[in-house]
């Protein structure tokens, strides 16, 4: 698949990556649109610390969906989705509460750091 990968700081660059699989608790969304954010502009320009290259930023993102993992109800294939892009463990305090927002092992889509590394759209 193409993606614009933040290779370093102030460079970006299109490159081919492998195409990414399904897991069975997964979508696996064909990105159609994606949005920049004022958070990648930071990453962009090295400023945030949250975007360590190399890295495929963007998680505002709009799309098909081309596989469902097993696991997953209430989607088919060729549905037309949009997401949050932050990934809840699901099991902490919060996440059982219903505020996933607040999740203390949240990771979001197109941001790396020393913490942890989530591709992006």
């Amino acid at each position: 698949m193409k993606a614009l990968l933040l290779t370093e700081v102030k460079k970006l660059q299109v490159v081919e990556l492998p195409d990414p699989t399904c897991g069975p608790g997964d979508l696996l969304v064909r990105v159609k649109a994606c949005g920049i954010c004022g958070s990648d502009i930071h990453g962009f320009d090295g400023s945030s610390g949250r975007r360590i290259p190399p890295l495929v930023m963007g998680h505002e993102a709009a799309g098909i969906v081309q596989a469902v993992g097993q696991d997953v109800r209430g989607f088919r294939v060729g549905d037309r989705v949009t997401f949050d892009s932050t990934v809840s463990c699901g099991s902490c305090h919060y996440c059982r509460k219903g505020s996933i927002n607040l999740c203390e092992n949240r990771q979001v889509l197109g941001v790396s750091c020393n913490e942890f590394r989530r591709q992006g759209a």
